[in-house]
């Protein structure tokens, strides 16, 4: 699971990312959004169709998420939607700027490392030359190419909107414990791997609250409507989703991490949507897939398909009731006809 491709590179020297979904990498294509019902057949679809926008918006273990001090590059060039506000976050409340002067509002360039520029439009509510609580940066990336940790690069496109709702002290200050909120919205907010020619898109809202007590960082990210485009791995739309986590704040390869996820998806992957409800927290350690925790996964006529991590860190138990009542259709196991084993996160 977290070997997904779906998410893609690091921006400027705090491994900034977009992301997204999309049949095709074009937000004009169409999602279904009828419940889908879950049978046996399309078991494996279902599964993915959950996972993959899952591991986009939640992949513990980066080391992106040190809110306060540096933030840190990941392992490798793919980041989650996780990784991409928390970094954003901090490069936001970094920055300086000319106070606003008799209701000007002013802006600020910043060159990428290896070429193109991004925007930032500020409404600094407070006239502080700072980003400060009430304040927002409108962000345009004009073909922005930054170079990631797995030596390719990333071009970004698009717009990002942030504000910062709460904080519990000075926001340009490293120290903790530190507490904040924030909204992020994406509009055509595109990346382009220059290595694989992969095209990520992502539009949409997040809410997003986090909390770091110098040793974990723990929070929730939730909205109304995101939609993520990918070249690869399919159009999904996420509605009424909310996404929360904990994980250490320096990673390591033992530190523990957790996350749960509800929410109802539609994808072209499932051909429909299905409601998604985490009934036991997914958890593991450094940047490992999990070793435990219960997804269930909920489509039309009560079918249901139940995902358990196993043990071991590799496999997902799938288990099918396509009508939700037992008797003849009683829960099926899924595995793998090619390898008649469970399927692995990797596979999914």
């Amino acid at each position: 699971m977290r070997t997904t491709k779906f998410f893609l590179a690091a921006l400027f020297s705090v491994a900034i990312a977009s992301c997204g979904g999309g049949g095709g990498s074009s937000s004009t294509v169409n999602i279904p959004t009828a419940a889908v019902k879950i049978t046996t057949s399309n078991a494996a679809a279902v599964a993915k169709a959950s996972i993959t926008p899952t591991q986009g918006m939640v992949n513990t273990g980066s080391g992106q998420a040190g809110v306060v001090g540096v933030v840190t590059q990941a392992s490798g060039h793919s980041l989650s939607v996780l990784d991409i506000s928390l970094a954003e976050f901090n490069r936001a409340r970094s920055l300086k700027f000319s106070p606003a002067v008799a209701g000007v509002i002013p802006s600020v360039t910043l060159y990428c490392t290896t070429s193109g520029t991004v925007t930032g439009s500020v409404q600094d509510l407070d006239s502080s030359g700072t980003f400060t609580v009430g304040d927002i940066l409108t962000m345009t990336f004009h073909n922005c190419v930054e170079p990631t940790v797995s030596g390719g690069s990333n071009t970004t496109n698009g717009i990002a909107t942030f504000s910062i709702t709460a904080a519990s002290n000075t926001l340009g200050q490293n120290i903790t414990p530190f507490s904040a909120a924030f909204t992020l919205t994406f509009s055509n907010f595109t990346s382009k791997d220059n290595v694989t020619n992969i095209i990520d898109t992502i539009n949409g809202d997040i809410s997003f609250s986090t909390n770091n007590d110098g040793t974990n960082t723990t929070g929730m990210m939730s909205g109304a409507s995101l939609r993520m485009d990918s070249s690869v791995d399919g159009s999904f739309l996420l509605t009424n989703y909310n996404f929360s986590f904990t994980e250490a704040t320096v990673v390591t390869l033992t530190s523990p991490y957790s996350y749960s996820v509800n929410m109802t998806v539609a994808s072209t992957v499932a051909n429909g949507s299905v409601t998604i409800t985490t009934t036991t927290p997914f958890t593991g350690v450094g940047v490992s897939d999990p070793t435990a925790g219960v997804m269930v996964i909920t489509g039309a006529n009560n079918s249901t398909l139940t995902l358990t991590s196993n043990a071991d860190g590799i496999h997902v138990g799938i288990v099918v009731d396509e009508d939700g009542v037992g008797g003849p259709t009683a829960p099926v196991t899924i595995t793998n006809p090619a390898t008649g084993l469970d399927y692995t996160w990797a596979e999914l």
